[in-house]
């Protein structure tokens, strides 16, 4: 008896593979917090202030996604980028799919490193361009949630631009989610939205804020970009 190779059925076994090993891979999330802002406490406990977090938290738990949330200092955005990239290849290594999420400052980190790594990112109320909007918080002396001294100045705006243009002329495909409160008070939303909306997955919420009231009404979409093939 004759074989007869079924092109057509054999995509679909492949495509069908390929989903269940995607779905079955380990999976690890990467979240950035925002300006002046942190994730954990002095102790190294997550805020139990930050719903955004506390939501994630649970659900990566409940998913079995490891999560990954530490403090950083936006003064210094190259270290910041090199040790995000030093705990991807660690996830790497065991065998992970990473992904970086982040809300405002963390949102623009989120795409760099996607944009670095190949990885997707899911950004919150994104910053599009830190070099124009953190010279308003110039002579910021104290972090908002921890109370840590420190002294926002006009060189740590500067040293966006770079990162601004290489992210503008980066050639490399980047798999973006953006989640947006219409109701932004800090970031133009409207603006935010017209940027992204042909290159990413843009999904809007009315009302809310800048610090994104609608976490749990995301965890849909969140979970159909960490899942999906």
């Amino acid at each position: 008896m004759a074989f007869t190779f079924n092109k057509d059925k054999a995509l679909i076994k492949l495509t069908e593979a390929l989903r269940k090993y995607n779905y079955m891979m380990k999976k690890a999330i990467i979240y950035l917090h925002g300006f002046n802002s942190a994730s954990l406490d002095l102790d190294g406990h997550l805020l139990s202030s930050k719903e955004k977090l506390q939501v994630m938290q649970e659900f990566c738990a409940q998913k079995d996604i490891a999560f990954y949330t530490p403090n950083v200092d936006y003064r210094d955005f190259e270290s910041i980028a090199e040790d995000m990239l030093f705990e991807w290849n660690q996830y790497l290594d065991k065998s992970y799919d990473v992904f970086f999420m982040g809300s405002s400052m963390g949102g623009f980190a989120s795409e760099y490193l996607a944009m670095k790594t190949g990885c997707k990112a899911i950004m919150i109320n994104p910053a599009i361009k830190p070099s124009d909007l953190l010279p308003q918080f110039i002579g910021v002396t104290e972090n908002l949630e921890t109370a840590q001294p420190y002294e926002w100045q006009q060189i740590h705006c500067e040293q966006f631009k770079k990162f601004e243009q290489e992210l503008a002329s980066s050639q490399q495909r980047t798999e973006r989610t953006v989640l947006l409160d219409m109701a932004d008070e800090l970031i133009d939303s409207v603006q935010t939205l017209a940027m992204y909306k042909e290159k990413a997955n843009v999904v809007t919420y009315a009302g809310g804020s800048h610090s994104f009231e609608h976490i749990k009404q995301a965890l849909p979409v969140i979970e159909k970009v960490i899942f999906s093939e």
